[in-house]
């Protein structure tokens, strides 16, 4: 008979090999194929979350499986995180601009066509006096109750519903996109700025989801989906390579730092955040109904897992700072960055 000791001692180390086996095939397969594999990409997007329990790992090492090779490999494992969650969450460089630059905050937020009042954003805005605001899933009812009561601060605005773009400096011209064809439309403005022109992308692609894939007569699997969003991201940085004047581009853009998609779009722009905020910057869901996922769930998520959306910007910024705001009403949680123009590109 097999003592409880003993028998706990088996279930930790099978635990621990599988994760670790887990996170070791999660590395290899990530630099063969990165999204081009679903798991793969489902995988990155709740990092670092799957990472945290590589914490435990010393910890069963040393006083539970008793492996010697085991506890070191994972502690050295331990101190390889910690030094990359630092690095790429906890180390913030905010470009160190002279304060007579010109300075532009921008906000963004997707409302998930919340049917509330308005009047909680319009208080955050007042609080936070961006001044460039981007909107995303907005019912026009809502966005005209918005425009009523900001007028006086934001007399320019672009739009009447789904995609909104307020501003303090005049809107010289738009223009309506849909990135690779695709149903989910964006907007592109050009802003005069005290005499200089500034181009701001609002910006949401489509979301991925799970759908069910027949793979036997008899069998369905659910399969996460993402195949429109890539080609919409190929397409804005396409468009962000022809870009010569200052640009900016805010929105939702269902995608987490740690996708393939990211790392095309920070190639080409730099995130606001990521320079210049402070944590993981987690936006979404607060107050999802997971019915959407599992009809028999009767529950809300309302704690923050992944981060969708940004603030990024040229060359010809540099971001003072950037942060999360407090919920409103949404299943995303607000952005707002300050941004300065760089010297070398003159003043604004």
């Amino acid at each position: 008979m097999i003592k409880p000791y003993r028998f706990l001692q088996r279930i930790a180390q099978l635990i621990a090999y599988a994760y670790s086996t887990l996170i070791a095939g999660y590395l290899i397969l990530r630099l063969m194929f990165w999204d081009r594999l679903w798991p793969i990409a489902l995988m990155g997007d709740f990092v670092p979350w799957i990472f945290l329990p590589i914490f435990l790992l010393p910890i069963l090492g040393f006083f539970l499986i008793k492996k010697r090779w085991f506890a070191i490999v994972s502690s050295v494992a331990c101190i390889c995180l910690l030094g990359w969650l630092h690095v790429t969450y906890f180390s913030p460089q905010p470009a160190n601009i002279s304060d007579s630059q010109p300075t532009l905050k921008v906000f963004t937020l997707n409302l998930g066509w919340h049917h509330k009042s308005p009047q909680a954003l319009v208080n955050l805005i007042q609080e936070e006096k961006p001044d460039l605001i981007c909107l995303q899933e907005i019912k026009e009812r809502y966005a005209k109750e918005v425009f009523s009561k900001l007028t006086a601060l934001y007399p320019h605005h672009l739009g009447r519903g789904y995609h909104v773009i307020l501003s303090r400096y005049p809107i010289r011209s738009s223009q309506k996109l849909h990135l690779a064809d695709g149903k989910e439309p964006q907007e592109r403005a050009i802003i005069e700025m005290n005499q200089q022109d500034v181009v701001l992308y609002n910006i949401s692609t489509t979301p991925p989801w799970f759908r069910q894939h027949k793979i036997l007569p008899f069998l369905k699997i659910p399969v996460y989906e993402y195949g429109d969003r890539p080609a919409q991201i190929q397409d804005l940085v396409r468009r962000l390579q022809k870009e010569t004047l200052p640009t900016i581009a805010a929105g939702d853009f269902n995608l987490t730092d740690q996708s393939q998609d990211y790392y095309y779009l920070r190639a080409v722009m730099q995130d606001a955040f990521r320079t210049a905020g402070v944590g993981f910057g987690f936006t979404f869901p607060n107050g999802w109904d997971l019915k959407l996922l599992v009809k028999q769930l009767n529950w809300k998520l309302t704690f923050p897992l992944v981060r969708l959306d940004y603030v990024w910007y040229s060359q010809h910024w540099g971001a003072k700072s950037a942060k999360v705001l407090p919920a409103i009403d949404s299943e995303h949680l607000p952005v707002a960055a300050q941004l300065r123009m760089q010297p070398e590109f003159g003043r604004v």
